[in-house]
């Protein structure tokens, strides 16, 4: 299945900034239950309430990520999930799947200090030039599993939902109603009552696109309907999933700052946690090893490679026998 993908990081150079994007989202805070009020105090208000909220949705989309280089893998072991369906309050319109990666060679525990030294992974933990240059907020990111535990450096990697987009769509398609309900309130007697009738109409688009919008969330499976169930560490700190993921390496400025992949294009088990990067956890391979063979696999030339016809077989060829037809030899020159 096709991973879903509705933010598009921008460069740092055209990110606005921190102090403009809270007050678009203090904007955005105020501008919600304004839509009910609008319904009584009439569409002008529901008009600055949708300016506000549509400000919102397009900094949270088209602004919030700054793109970091394109797309990069990692492989860890998962110390923490973030699921949509745990999330409260105006949280519930980001329906994105978190997940919380330990990054192989790095061990639970480790600080962020330390973590970003670690290879093959720790370079995406740390901060880049890109973002100390433009001066904007760098913390890390530091997670626990319980809540008594020292907190261990982490990768936070998010499957994609639409919430946000789906209020944004509302809110596109409620501005016109409540343009023409404004336009209506001005002529007298029937005009009032189209008013009221179009500011109800689009307040009421704006209230379903938003329960349709906290409903549609993201789920690992929608990458791979094969994923099922993640898991992380039982009590015994031992079987955790170990993941392979890859995705667009970007800095979200809506927290105190970090790197994430962002959305993740691709997920796959590959081991499961016994608390030590080795052969038993990791098979095949070492971790930096399943970069390189994923890698290797969706480049171009295996791509085509595999539209040539002697790839194109039902039945392998050491079964059936087929074999690629050997190009004729020249005739000897007389």
């Amino acid at each position: 299945m096709a991973y879903r993908h509705y933010t598009k990081c921008i460069s740092v150079g055209n990110h606005i900034g921190k102090q403009y994007a809270q007050v678009i989202i203090a904007a955005a805070v105020v501008a919600l239950p304004l839509i009910l009020v609008g319904v009584v105090a009439g569409p002008a208000v529901l008009l600055v309430a949708l300016a506000a909220i549509l400000a919102y949705c397009r900094w949270w989309l088209y602004d919030r990520l700054v793109c970091l280089g394109g797309d990069e893998c990692a492989v860890g072991w998962l110390l923490k999930i973030d699921p949509p369906q745990e999330k409260s309050g105006l949280d519930r319109f980001d329906t994105d799947y978190s997940l919380n990666l330990v990054p192989g060679n790095v061990f639970e525990f480790t600080p962020q200090a330390e973590a970003e030294k670690i290879q093959p992974f720790g370079r995406l933990l740390a901060n880049t030039p890109t973002i100390k240059n433009a001066g904007l907020d760098w913390q890390g990111l530091e997670a626990r599993q319980w809540a008594n535990d020292d907190p261990t450096a982490v990768l936070h990697c998010e499957f994609e939902g639409a919430g946000v987009y789906d209020l944004m769509i509302a809110c596109l398609a409620a501005i016109p109603v409540a343009t023409a309900a404004a336009v209506a309130c001005a002529i007298p007697f029937f005009g009032w009552i189209a008013c009221a009738i179009l500011t109800v109409i689009a307040a009421a688009i704006v209230i379903v696109g938003g329960i349709v919008g906290i409903l549609d969330t993201a789920n690992p499976t929608d990458v791979d309907e094969n994923l099922g169930d993640l898991h992380v560490n039982d009590p015994t700190r031992r079987g955790a999933d170990i993941l392979f993921v890859k995705g667009t390496w970007v800095y979200d400025s809506a927290h105190e700052g970090w790197n994430e992949i962002h959305p993740i294009k691709h997920c796959q088990k590959i081991g499961t946690w016994n608390g030590s990067w080795n052969e038993s956890s990791v098979p095949d391979g070492s971790s930096d090893r399943w970069c390189e063979a994923v890698d290797s696999a969706g480049s171009p030339l295996t791509v085509a490679a595999q539209q040539d016809p002697e790839n194109q077989w039902t039945i392998h060829p050491v079964i059936d026998g087929c074999r690629r037809l050997s190009e004729p030899e020249p005739d000897p020159v007389h």
